[in-house]
């Protein structure tokens, strides 16, 4: 068995320049945790997960929850809503991870599972001339491997 056979064709992504709320929206309304970054040929550039989303969080957060006593009159809430309003207006780009991990759609099924491991990846992409074809999520590959 291939990514072919097991890979899902309609993939949802976004571009680079989208921002990082056009992002969470898609992954809120689909129940997914990850979208693809292509560019407007198609070709996959990255991936915008929501472990990225919280990474960059965790990592500005501080200087939200660390501002010198006296120095600020705003609350901890004014402060947040206003960063709040800063990052979901970031482009795509900013947030996402670059290291996407493709495969053809030949790539055999246990290949596609040792790359998910080695690589630490819940998705690997499929691509085809160049261009996203589908995406295989660790699922597609359970499911897979039930298949007679």
């Amino acid at each position: 068995m291939d990514a072919e056979a097991v890979m899902t064709r309609r993939v949802l992504a976004v571009q680079p320049g989208d921002t990082v709320r056009q992002a969470l929206e898609l992954l809120r309304t689909h129940t997914i945790s990850g979208l693809a970054v292509v560019s407007a040929e198609g070709r996959p550039l990255g991936v915008i997960t929501s472990g990225d989303v919280l990474r960059y969080i965790h990592r500005h957060a501080q200087r939200i929850y660390q501002l010198p006593l006296g120095l600020d009159v705003r609350t901890r809430e004014e402060t947040w809503q206003e960063e709040r309003g800063r990052f979901l207006a970031l482009p795509v780009e900013r947030v996402m991870s670059r290291g996407v991990v493709t495969v053809s759609p030949e790539t055999p099924l246990g290949r596609i599972a040792e790359l998910m491991l080695s690589q630490n990846v819940r998705r690997v992409f499929v691509v085809r001339e160049g261009r996203l074809a589908g995406v295989v999520t660790r699922s597609d590959v359970v499911r897979g491997l039930l298949r007679p």
